[in-house]
């Protein structure tokens, strides 16, 4: 038993004496006060533990609560006590009661006394039951859980013996068995009485007794019938409840005897109907609850009498109740509440609220509406609250809401409503809170909340809005006049402001600046609403969950609300691009226009997990900020980015990795989207970039490369080097370095292993060369330049790789022995470098490698020696024998190649002379003269312009030159065919050729000659009968080569050979012994003989255009300074003179070298020739 109580009498005392002492102390301490023998008494004074205990305890907290137990070890009896407040009596169920037990208290007056579960004495009363309790006044009584003892009497009469100051009764799942009418004889001043949880039948007379109740209470109680006698005789009733029983009708005169009811709870009974004047006797009646019952229909003028009804709760009807009297709520003044929810309606009559002007809050959500008519609130003026959710609404009137100014809250979620017009709230002004939730929304005006300035609070989750940028045009007339009209009307009507015909970009968000929370989940947003960036200063919560969002910017995230959280999970967000991220927050903290936005204490909480993100480049920013590596702590300060569980959706080996764990290394994007206008990547390869470190990854691997491709150069989009992959090729070398390599001079990164690369050359390798993997290639080793240089970067080298090579391990590759040791570290594979015989490299000196090779060495010195004897033997007999042998090989016609040009022309001083007419001089000079003199070919020609002696007869030169040079080429030319000097030079070679029985012509044709059978007869037969070579031919320079002396002597930038009249030609310069300097002139159409200019240069000739039928070979490789404006360097002829001279500038071909020869005497030039060539 637990006491918390007064102060128990003292044992000493008694009678008479006691009494003395308690008013005598009552008097000095302020008429309440306990005995100075109690122990354990507080600073406070109100500790009630007496000293005499007996086999209880007693436990007294800090303040006035005391707790007692009977018995000590085994309570069946808890006592709770707070002088004044309350006492508590509570028994343990089914067990021994053992009240004598209890120490004597004094606890005097008290607001309300509790017996819980303890049975009632037969034949006691309430107060002598508890007298151990000192109380003598009670103002409330609290009997509960009596019902559970077998042995408990029945509550009767007697019980309240005592009690006629009771105020307050509560009797509750009680043992009421037998109730009698007088049960309350003895309460006459009772105001408040609970009779609920109590299954009893009332007599009809039991409250006869209570003139002064105010307050009956008889919720679950299963009554069945309300006697209309039983309320006759509450004059002052003002509060009713029969909540919970099982009445089935109530009779008209039920509520007569209680004209002052205000207050009347009939809910959750089995009501199906009721009598429409049931409540006009309850002209005070201000609250009434007809809940949870069976109506289907209610009769007119239910509630015409009731003009204080304040607060009406029709709701939850078991029954489908459809419609409602057209005048059930009709003129009724003082009504403020109006609760008509689930009660199954499918329509309202519009009349339903007319002149009810003070009706502030109406729910009709949870029913079956479909449509409301546009004047149910016509009168509402102070409406300050509708529900309408859990509908079947698809649209609203738009004139529903044009008297409700005073709105503050309106609920439409759970409706069915497929958009939201722009006039629909544009008289709520001082609306704070929408809900529009769950419908089926996919447009909302973009002017809808342009009146609604004060809301603060908008659900528009599970809808299907996207939020174009730019909102529709409304719809037009299809002709001016009709719009004309349309303006003028709307003009009429005062809202030619509203008349929306121009476009305006942005979402109807951008009105609401007092918004402060914003529901957008379950749309279908595929970003965040500028307008809520800019517009929203006051948005505190954001919630675009479960959009269609996919990607976002750094810009998309800067809200100018001051603390705001953004929860963007469950999105389909797959990129997070914060590039802009940390330059734009040093913009933001430099820039001084911005110093108020700086010093404004601004944070916003993205909240970004559940999404599907995919970890390449695009996310490195967000990686390093998730990471805290951001250089700037104000970015943190900004924003914070909640993303701890968010994992990478792809690639597929950073699958289910969380991002702040993810090495920023790994992220990486296409260089080349599909989009991509200019391609970058090499073909074949794919090609990657990297943030990281700015690199571009380029992987050409296994795609049967030769060669490396062509690689782009980096900086030309923002990155700084290459990481290069080319392993599993056939490459067998690596390209040079310089301004024509592009990308290769950026590679940092080279992975070439599994190649076949045999040589390494030092111009190779790219300057920022920092890791080199070369393993099974075919190197056999470095050369010193190429260890000297990987030396030289060793703290650049990051890595190298050399394993699975075919390396020498002999003594000239000691240097790479050598270098291989020093930098063991920079080697990855050094231990795993073998020789080709084996050898482990790591275990390999330099002693191993350089062996005593003395024996070898005078063994091959002998065999030299012996060797080098018998060719100074030979050549002994071949010098001093020479001539004979000659002799006897040329009479028996043994070997003529050997003895029979060399003996004819060894006193020649030429390899060949040119013919050609003057016409033709261009293409002498700048590709016939130059490509024969210079390498590979090194021919001496005989040029009239340059060798020839000036002053000697001109047959007498052409005789002498064609007798002096072993060939003579006929540049042969339409020009030519009409100079009669061409004719002479060829007659002279021809016969000399005759003479000699040695074929010493070759023919050029040169542009078109016309029809050879036309031709001067002597020519005619000799191209009937031997073969030429035709400029344009791409075989042109191998045939000239094969015509011409072989093999030949080289002599490029030697003497002249010991002729006299020789000239030199040596770096593209040639001199004619200095004599005289010839300038080539236009040809123009110049009648001048073409040897004549020898003695009389012509200064109006123009050179000759090489003829159109032509197109020049490509010519064999040669060396010709280049220009400075980057073209082939000129072939110069020059008389000595230094200033102001002319020089003539000749091409330089390339050339591809041939091996050839003659057969018979007769030189083989265009064996292919037709005679259509011609």
């Amino acid at each position: 038993m637990v006491v918390r109580s007064g102060i128990p009498r003292p044992a000493g005392l008694r009678g008479p004496v006691y009494i003395c002492v308690v008013l005598l102390v009552l008097e000095a301490q302020l008429g309440d006060c306990f005995l100075t023998n109690y122990r354990g008494i507080s600073s406070d004074g109100f500790s009630i533990c007496p000293s005499d205990m007996r086999n209880c305890s007693c436990k007294s907290y800090t303040g006035s609560e005391s707790e007692i137990d009977c018995p000590e070890a085994d309570p069946t009896i808890q006592l709770r006590i707070e002088p004044r407040q309350y006492a508590e009596l509570k028994c343990q169920r089914n067990r021994r009661y053992e009240f004598d037990q209890i120490p004597q208290l004094s606890i005097g007056a008290t607001k309300r006394l509790t017996i819980d579960d303890c049975p009632f004495p037969r034949h006691q009363s309430i107060l002598q039951f508890v007298s151990f309790l000192g109380t003598a006044q009670v103002k409330l009584l609290w009997l509960k859980n009596n019902a559970n003892h077998e042995q408990s009497a029945s509550l009767v009469r007697h019980h309240f013996e005592g009690l006629e100051s009771l105020d307050r009764l509560a009797i509750s799942n009680a043992k009421l068995a037998d109730i009698r009418a007088d049960l309350f004889e003895h309460l006459p001043n009772l105001t408040w009485l609970d009779m609920r949880d109590n299954i009893f039948q009332l007599p009809p007379t039991i409250f006869d007794t209570l003139p002064r109740l105010r307050i009956l209470e008889l919720s679950f109680n299963s009554m069945e019938v309300l006697d209309p006698r039983l309320l006759r005789n509450l004059p002052n009733l003002r509060l009713l409840t029969l909540w919970h029983n099982k009445l089935h009708s109530i009779s008209r005169e039920a509520f007569e005897g209680v004209p002052l009811l205000e207050r009347l709870d009939i809910s959750a009974n089995q009501l199906e109907a009721l009598p429409s004047d049931l409540f006009a006797p309850l002209t005070k009646l201000s609250e009434l609850a007809l809940g949870f019952n069976h109506f289907r229909t209610l009769p007119q003028g239910l509630f015409r009498s009731n003009k204080e009804l304040r607060k009406l709760k029709l709701a939850y009807q078991r029954v489908e109740l459809e419609t409602l009297p057209g005048d059930l709520l009709q003129e009724l003044p003082a009504m403020d509440q109006v609760i008509l929810e689930r009660n199954g309606l499918t329509k309202l009559p519009g009349t339903l609220l007319y002149g009810s002007a003070n009706v502030t809050e109406l729910n009709l959500a949870g029913n079956r509406l479909r449509e409301l008519p546009e004047d149910l609130l016509r009168d509402q003026l102070n409406l300050r609250e509708l529900k309408l959710q859990n509908n079947q609404l698809v649209s609203l009137p738009d004139g529903l809401l044009r008297n409700t100014g005073e709105l503050r809250s309106l609920h439409l979620s759970h409706n069915q409503l497929e958009r939201l017009s722009g006039s629909m709230l544009r008289a709520l002004n001082k609306l704070e809170e929408l809900y529009l939730d769950h419908n089926q929304l996919q447009t909302i005006d973009q002017r809808a909340f342009q009146s609604t300035g004060a809301l603060h609070t908008l659900h528009l989750q599970s809808n299907q809005l996207s939020f174009e940028t730019f909102s529709a045009l409304p719809k037009l007339e299809t002709t001016i006049d009709a719009a004309a009209a349309a303006i003028e009307a709307a003009a009429s009507a005062g809202t030619s402001d509203e008349f929306g015909i121009f476009v305006q970009d942005g979402t109807p968000f951008q009105y609401m600046h007092a918004l402060r929370e914003l529901d957008l989940s379950n749309n279908f947003l595929t970003s965040v609403p500028r307008d809520l960036l800019v517009n929203t200063h006051e948005l505190q919560r954001l919630n675009l969950t479960r959009n269609n969002i996919t990607s976002l910017t750094y810009s998309s995230l800067q809200f100018l609300a001051p603390d705001i959280t953004v929860d963007l999970r469950h999105n389909s967000i797959f990129e997070i691009d914060l590039a802009d991220m940390e330059r734009l927050a040093r913009l933001e903290t430099s820039d001084p226009s911005r110093g108020d936005e700086a010093g404004r204490s601004t944070k916003a909480r993205i909240l970004l997990n559940d999404n599907p993100l995919n970890c390449n480049c695009i996310v490195y920013t967000f990686a390093r900020y998730m990471q805290r590596r951001l250089n700037s702590s104000s970015l943190y300060e900004r924003v914070e980015l909640v993303a701890d569980t968010l994992a990478c959706e792809g690639p597929e080996h950073l699958h289910g990795m969380l991002i702040r764990d993810v090495p920023t290394r790994e992220l990486l994007c296409e260089l080349d989207s599909p989009t991509t206008a200019i391609r970058h990547c090499p073909d074949g390869c794919s090609c990657l970039i990297r943030p990281a470190d700015s690199g571009v990854i380029v992987n050409c691997n296994s795609q049967g490369l030769n060669q490396v491709p062509s690689l782009p150069r980096p900086t030309s989009f923002g990155y700084r080097f290459i990481e290069l992959h080319v392993e599993n090729n056939n490459i067998s070398s690596l390209p040079s370095t310089g301004a024509a390599a592009g990308g290769w001079n950026d590679v940092h990164e080279l992975y070439a292993s599994n190649n076949s690369i045999d040589k390494l050359r030092l111009e190779q390798l790219p300057a920022g060369l920092r890791v080199l993997d070369l393993t099974r290639n075919k190197l056999t080793g470095l050369d010193g330049t190429v260890t000297e240089a990987l030396t030289n970067r060793a703290d650049k080298l990051l890595a190298l790789r050399l394993a699975h090579n075919e390396w020498t391990c002999q003594c000239e590759a000691s240097q790479f022995l050598t270098f291989a040791h020093a930098n063991a570290r920079s080697i990855d594979d050094f231990t795993r470098l073998q020789c080709a015989d084996g050898r482990q490299l790591d275990q390999t000196t330099l002693g191993d490698l350089c062996t005593d090779r003395t024996g070898s060495i005078v063994l091959a010195c002998i065999l030299i020696s012996i060797v080098a004897c018998l060719l100074a033997l030979l050549s002994f007999v071949y010098y001093t024998y020479h001539l004979e042998l000659k002799v006897w090989l040329f009479k028996h016609g043994i070997c003529l190649w050997l003895v029979a040009e060399e003996e004819l022309d060894r006193d020649k001083l030429y390899d060949a002379f040119v013919s050609y007419s003057h016409k033709d001089e261009a293409f002498i000079t700048e590709h016939l003269v130059p490509t024969l003199e210079r390498p590979p070919m090194n021919f001496r020609i005989c040029w009239h312009v340059r060798d020839w002696t000036p002053g000697e007869m001109i047959s007498s030169q052409i005789s002498s030159s064609v007798e002096q040079s072993r060939r003579t080429i006929i540049v042969l030319s339409s020009n030519f065919l009409e100079s009669l000097w061409g004719q002479l030079e060829f007659r002279t070679a021809h016969l000399q050729s005759m003479a000699e029985r040695r074929n010493r012509l070759i023919i050029v044709i040169y542009g078109d000659i016309g029809n050879i059978d036309d031709l001067e007869p002597e020519l005619r037969a000799y191209l009937h009968t031997n073969t030429y070579v035709r400029w344009g031919d791409p075989w042109f320079w191998d045939k000239v080569r094969f015509a011409m002396p072989h093999p030949p002597k080289v002599r490029g930038g030697g003497a002249n050979g010991g002729g006299s009249g020789a000239n030199v030609v040596k770096s593209g310069v040639s001199t004619a012994g200095g004599l005289f300097m010839k300038q080539l002139q236009p040809s123009g159409h110049s009648t001048v003989d073409d040897k004549l200019e020898l003695i009389k240069p012509q200064s109006a000739m123009v050179p000759a255009t090489p003829p159109a039928l032509t197109t020049p070979p490509t010519e064999p490789n040669g060396s010709i300074p280049a220009t400075p404006n980057g073209s082939v360097g000129p072939f110069i002829i020059s008389n000595g003179l230094s200033n102001g001279t002319p020089t003539h500038r000749i091409a330089s071909p390339p050339y591809r070298p041939i091996n050839g020869g003659h057969i018979n005497g007769a030189f083989m030039i265009n064996t292919n020739a037709k005679q259509s060539d011609v």
